[in-house]
């Protein structure tokens, strides 16, 4: 063989070499996108878990917070029989928006959830509920879950707002405030990605959940959910992407290291999931979706502006108490106290997941 042949030959050996190198590299981690589908509170309801009753609707709030402000039952009656169906007249909308007070002057009731009279929402006080341990230790707050039996789980947000007959449900029955808010938020929203890496996820070992903001929303099938494998580029704002350590067993993925999880919202709603000790459970089905349990602590004014932001039509069509909602959640806050006033400012809490298989194109410099 001429020697130029022999030199070419070499050449293309090496770079086939090379080649079969970089194809084992690059088999040598697997990865599987999700778009998040639903992300509501993990609610898990079941008789007797409130034994001092449901909160009241709306009529009944309303004429409690009233009669606590010292407006006559006169002037109450007359406001409340304005309510129609969820429709309302100018006089009673502007009544009930401004049932404030601050120096006996109105004022909005959403803005300044204090200036309302506490009615003091009833508890969950059963002995089941979805979350985790977030912080080592098991009293008579805490909970155990009703999937893994896991005792000391942590979930004040559960709590605080379990007992409103709108929040209510399980499993297999979404609780309507939820529903409602992210079914309205996911379509205004950049999509949120979930992204797992492992050495071979068909296998039992060990695994990194990616959680990221896309830069694109989501978009809905035949069936109004979200549609499957769609193609998102991930944000490269490194703000909106957080890593986890986990562990996948028989299918089940659990974190094992803790961590803070960051992704923007939408400024109307949940304006940003700011979890801290984040904890995950989540199963991957045989469909090629994905559900599962997601926990942390979050400090509870962003769950508040969610109920505050909607305002009137939550408290009347839904049948919220959104001051309520303030003094419950400040309540139970859990964790996180002011350095200052010793009030905590964060809550524990648990959500439920739902995820569809999606792909993830990386931003650039971000290894895929």
């Amino acid at each position: 063989m001429p020697t130029g042949n022999v030199k070419r030959f070499a050449w293309l050996a090496g770079l086939g070499a090379a080649a079969v190198f970089a194809s084992g590299a690059a088999m040598a981690e697997q990865s599987r996108s999700f778009a998040v589908g639903w992300f509501i509170q993990a609610a898990h309801s079941y008789e007797g878990d409130c034994p001092d009753g449901h909160n009241p609707l709306p009529e009944e709030m309303f004429r409690e917070q009233f009669r606590g402000i010292g407006m006559p039952d006169e002037q109450i009656e007359k406001i409340l029989g304005g309510l129609k169906g969820g429709n309302s007249d100018a006089y009673t909308k502007s009544q009930i928006v401004n049932r404030g007070r601050i120096n006996g002057k109105p004022v909005n009731a959403y803005t300044y959830p204090m200036a309302v009279p506490d009615v003091g929402f009833h508890e969950v006080k059963g002995k089941f509920a979805y979350g985790f341990n977030l912080d080592g230790k098991a009293d008579e707050k805490s909970y155990e879950d009703p999937e893994t039996g896991e005792k000391g789980v942590d979930n004040g947000y559960w709590r605080a707002i379990g007992c409103n007959i709108n929040h209510r449900g399980s499993a297999k029955e979404i609780p309507t405030e939820w529903a409602l808010h992210w079914d309205n938020e996911r379509d205004k929203m950049p999509a949120w990605l979930v992204t797992i890496k492992g050495a071979d996820l068909s296998k039992d070992g060990p695994v990194t959940v990616q959680f990221r903001k896309a830069l694109e929303h989501v978009s809905r099938d035949a069936n109004g959910y979200v549609r499957s494998d769609s193609t998102f580029r991930v944000d490269p704002d490194p703000r909106w992407q957080a890593s986890l350590k986990g562990e996948l067993k028989g299918g089940v993925i659990n974190v094992t290291e803790p961590g803070e999880i960051h992704l923007s919202g939408d400024p109307y709603g949940l304006t940003e999931l700011d979890l801290r000790q984040s904890r995950l459970r989540l199963t991957l089905n045989a469909d090629g979706t994905a559900e599962g349990i997601l926990g942390g602590y979050m400090p509870w004014i962003r769950i508040f502006f969610v109920y505050g932001s909607s305002g009137y039509n939550s408290e009347t069509m839904i049948g919220t108490d959104i001051p309520g909602v303030y003094y419950a959640l400040r309540k139970h806050a859990d964790a996180y106290p002011d350095p200052k006033t010793g009030q905590n400012t964060a809550i524990s809490t648990a959500w439920r997941l739902a995820l569809v298989p999606a792909f993830a194109i990386p931003a650039e410099g971000e290894s895929d």
